[in-house]
């Protein structure tokens, strides 16, 4: 009898064995904490400490059980908060991604949830394109530096076909049409794109459009969004009112040649409000070398051409970033950044950073009150 308990008990404890090797959960996270330097913030020179720059604080939780055949259930919950005071980023628990789904080895994942838009998935993810210099374009105008994520969305993501993977997301915007159709597009979005590699050599391209986004508080996108207001660093040259539509098509090519990495990023952005049109066009040009194993210099260069439509206003930004990264070991790193911004034509003032970019109590400087803003930041930065 005292045998069969002990051989049942073996039997039993195997199979909790083989059942918890088939789930896994990750606990991963990253810090980015530096000194600033601002030339003019907000009419005078100052010195901040801040959280984010190259890239947001965060920390997450992503796990995956094998269903079998092929199929997965799989989850990612991801917190911003800024180091410097431990607020939340976006008043959120879970602000950067919160999603559940499906994967499958043959035909992709389904997820549901808080995620990242198209552009972000395949365009940003590019070697060397926009990932050095954190800053991003004026205004984050193509949210090439996730100034907002996608709520209630569903997402669609391909597996790799030979360098090749595509995707789409829509988010709903959990509106009740009360019988208008306008209630069904009240702050909704949806997303396209796609990205292939080969070798050294990777090209992507992503589309996304909002439809009144910050209208209401169920939407696909709420809070963490820049409206673009006259009241923002465009001074005169902003929209006279809530943004109604916004389309924002990204592509770029990347090439890794030994040591150097090479990128090109051309992005268009078009903003509307009732009655009038603002576009911006962003060309990115960047390289970075790695020197050594454990010592990269970076360089990027972007010129933003913008135009309101109602007034003819065109205002121009031209922005300059030099970074030294210094790799203490895989997981932490020392750098020292350099932004220069010089505002030209309609532009009334240089604004490195978004408005919106400080959610959470993050980066955020004001922006300048002439035409020109230097940013100078020496941080550390470690992974786990």
């Amino acid at each position: 009898m005292e045998k069969s308990k002990l051989i049942g008990a073996a039997v039993i404890g195997v199979m909790a064995g083989a059942a918890h090797a088939q789930s896994s959960v990750t606990l991963y996270g990253l810090l980015d904490q530096g000194i600033n330097y601002i030339s003019n913030d907000g009419g005078h020179a100052n010195w901040t400490n801040t959280s984010g720059v190259l890239n947001g604080p965060r920390w997450g939780l992503k796990g995956s059980e094998d269903l079998g055949g092929g199929l997965k259930a799989i989850f990612t919950l991801e917190n911003g908060f800024s180091i410097s005071s431990g607020a939340l980023a976006q008043g959120r628990m879970f602000a950067r991604q919160s999603y559940v789904g499906l994967s499958s080895a043959r035909f992709g994942s389904v997820t549901l949830g808080r995620q990242y838009d198209s552009i972000i998935d395949y365009v940003q993810s590019l070697p060397s394109s926009n990932i050095y210099i954190g800053v991003g374009h004026p205004f984050d105008n193509d949210n090439l530096i996730n100034s907002f994520r996608i709520n209630n969305s569903i997402k669609y993501s391909s597996i790799d076909y030979n360098g090749l993977t595509f995707g789409g997301l829509y988010g709903f915007s959990n509106t009740p049409s009360n019988g208008e159709a306008s209630g069904f597009a009240a702050n909704r979005a949806w997303s396209l794109g796609a990205n292939y590699k080969n070798g050294g050599l990777a090209l992507a391209a992503g589309y996304i459009r909002l439809s009144s986004p910050n209208e209401n508080t169920t939407g696909a996108i709420v809070g963490d969004y820049n409206n673009f207001s006259p009241t923002s660093a465009l001074g005169s040259a902003g929209l006279p009112g809530a943004v109604q539509r916004q389309a924002i098509f990204a592509t770029g090519i990347s090439y890794q040649l030994s040591a150097v990495h090479l990128a090109f990023v051309y992005s268009n952005s078009r903003i509307s409000s009732t009655g009038d049109n603002l576009t911006f066009s962003n060309y990115d040009v960047n390289m970075g070398y790695q020197i050594r194993p454990d010592v990269l210099l970076a360089a990027t260069y972007t010129f933003t051409d913008g135009k309101l439509d109602s007034t003819g206003a065109k205002p121009k930004y031209h922005q300059v970033g030099l970074l030294g990264d210094y790799f203490v070991s895989k997981r932490t790193d020392l750098y020292l950044l350099g932004v220069f911004q010089r505002a030209a034509g309609d532009a009334p003032v240089a604004s490195i950073a978004p408005d919106s970019y400080g959610a959470g109590g993050s980066f955020a400087p004001d922006a300048s009150t002439s035409k020109s803003q230097l940013l100078l930041r020496a941080g550390i930065r470690t992974k786990f």
